[in-house]
């Protein structure tokens, strides 16, 4: 007998491995033949996805482009290959996968079909004029999606809430809720507290992940206590929404923060802080970030912002503050170092990763919900 086809698609290459390599994994050794679409994947990737039993088709796309002209290539070119592998299943992730992909699933016959949301995004939540813009004209894409969809998945209970709201009637089944992508916790051990006081912040570096904010907080606790370290490490994204590179350095500088750059292995570096701040008021998903910290030991400080409330217990696990606050996340930053102070802390902030945030229980809880388990099963 044949083994049944299910086919991941994604919009980067970069982070696929961390993000979905738990539910390749899971289809993989459940039986399916597993197929990554994916643009741009280096020979390390390829070589990688080999390793977890999957193969790699390079799916051209330009993943943040606005070109018409070349979301209908792109449209047209996932359909023709979809259609090829004649699958099961599709998986789709990354705004443009999920648009063009899941109706080229129905039409091409999978049985089963998921977009996968990681975040909603300014689709969802534009702010500013052009977002907003984009997201009407997006909309009637949508409605489409979601009508060629088996099951949607979302990683927060504001992004479920939101699509019920918006296209309830459309939704074959209710929308499942997971606790994100989660985390490999072998590869993030819980590890003791540093010496030095040191906060971190890791993200891309745009302000809408409240970099600025960052930057301030770390200029008001500094005034108060300059042997308390700021850091801040992720890659600077070109045109960055009214934000230059020189000027965010500047800005580093004046505050005492330091800029560190792209972090290949985050271990080290994360190991080495005692807090970790993310002030988003991004349209998250369920920031991964978040969890590697919880697992390696570390107080949170983050927003009362979508995704982001949902990943801690505030006063538990750290503080949760206003979006927007230079003061309010200086004063969040600040009863996070003396929760971390704690002896129990790191332990308490670990148990909570390894209850919630076990990136393969997670894949294996919603493949099964969806109903893709099972078609993977042996007779």
């Amino acid at each position: 007998m044949m083994r049944p086809t299910a086919i991941l698609l994604s919009h980067f290459a970069g982070y696929l491995l961390q993000f979905r390599g738990a539910v390749i994994a899971e289809l993989a050794r459940r039986g399916y033949r597993v197929v990554v679409f994916v643009p741009d994947p280096t020979d390390a990737i390829r070589a990688a996805l080999a390793g977890l039993g999957a193969e790699c088709r390079d799916m051209r796309m330009s993943r943040t482009g606005l070109n018409p002209i070349a979301d209908v290539l792109y449209a047209h070119r996932v359909a023709s290959m979809i259609r090829s592998e004649n699958p099961d299943v599709v998986i789709a992730t990354g705004i443009k996968p999920i648009l063009y992909g899941l109706p080229a699933a129905q039409a091409a016959g999978a049985r089963i079909r998921v977009p996968l949301f990681a975040g909603l995004g300014a689709m969802f939540r534009p702010q500013s004029v052009v977002q907003h813009a984009l997201s009407l004209g997006l909309q009637p894409l949508m409605r489409r999606m979601v009508r060629s969809a088996t099951s949607v998945v979302t990683q927060n209970i504001d992004d479920t809430t939101l699509l019920v709201e918006r296209f309830g009637p459309l939704l074959s089944v209710p929308p499942i809720t997971t606790a994100g992508s989660g985390i490999d916790l072998a590869h993030f051990p819980c590890q003791p507290m540093p010496e030095r006081r040191l906060v971190l912040m890791t993200s891309r570096i745009v302000p809408e992940k409240g970099v600025r904010e960052f930057i301030g907080a770390a200029r008001i606790v500094r005034a108060r206590d300059p042997s308390v370290r700021f850091v801040i490490a992720g890659f600077f994204e070109a045109g960055s929404r009214g934000m230059s590179k020189n000027e965010f350095l500047a800005d580093c500088r004046c505050a005492g923060v330091e800029y560190i750059g792209h972090v290949e292995d985050i271990r080290p570096v994360m190991a080495g802080c005692t807090v970790f701040a993310l002030p988003s008021y991004y349209g998250e998903g369920r920031p991964r970030s978040i969890q590697e910290a919880l697992a390696t030991g570390r107080p949170v400080v983050t927003t009362d912002n979508v995704g982001c409330r949902d990943a801690i217990e505030d006063g538990v696990h750290g503080c949760i503050v206003p979006i927007r606050d230079d003061h309010a996340l200086a004063r969040g930053i600040l009863a996070a170092l003396e929760l971390a102070a704690q002896p129990q802390a790191p332990r308490r902030c670990r148990q909570f990763a390894e209850q919630r945030y076990c990136a393969s229980s997670i894949a294996a809880d919603w493949l099964g919900r969806v109903g893709v388990l099972e078609m993977g099963r042996s007779p």
